[in-house]
């Protein structure tokens, strides 16, 4: 991979089902989530940034969701396929969607991360706003984190 572009999927973007099997892949198939159990999040009205390689490859994604009249907006599924990780493709997700965010009116965004990506929501400017807790859908320990956008 030598570079690479975020954008926003359009709702009926020709690349669903390559978006699909890479948010599985890289955070539900390896702990034991069936690729039919409801893990999509896929909120009406959400929207899904996501990280193109020049050689066409989808390499990550992320999703804002709606929250018409609140303040805030939530992030959730932020994936990005190993080969890809530590290359800035993370960092760029989230600051397409912080700014869609802003751009909508929110003040703050938060999300809940997962134990090994706490540091790298701190280094964006999250803070922890909640105490651990373990998915029942992954049996992985997580904290809801906040950032405020102005």
């Amino acid at each position: 991979m030598t570079g690479f572009r975020v954008r926003f999927a359009e709702d009926r973007w020709d690349r669903a089902g390559d978006l699909e099997r890479l948010l599985f892949e890289v955070l539900y198939r390896d702990f034991g989530v069936s690729r039919d159990h409801d893990w999509r999040h896929d909120a009406p009205g959400s929207e899904i940034a996501v990280a193109v390689a020049d050689d066409g490859e989808l390499i990550g994604a992320a999703r804002l969701l709606p929250a018409p009249g609140d303040p805030s907006r939530q992030v959730r599924q932020v994936a990005v396929v190993p080969g890809a990780q530590s290359r800035g493709v993370g960092s760029a997700l989230m600051q397409a969607v912080e700014a869609r965010a802003a751009e909508q009116g929110a003040t703050q965004v938060w999300l809940n991360a997962r134990d090994t990506a706490f540091r790298f929501y701190e280094r964006l400017g999250y803070g922890f706003s909640g105490e651990p807790f373990t998915s029942e859908l992954t049996g992985i320990v997580h904290r809801s984190m906040c950032k405020r956008l102005r």
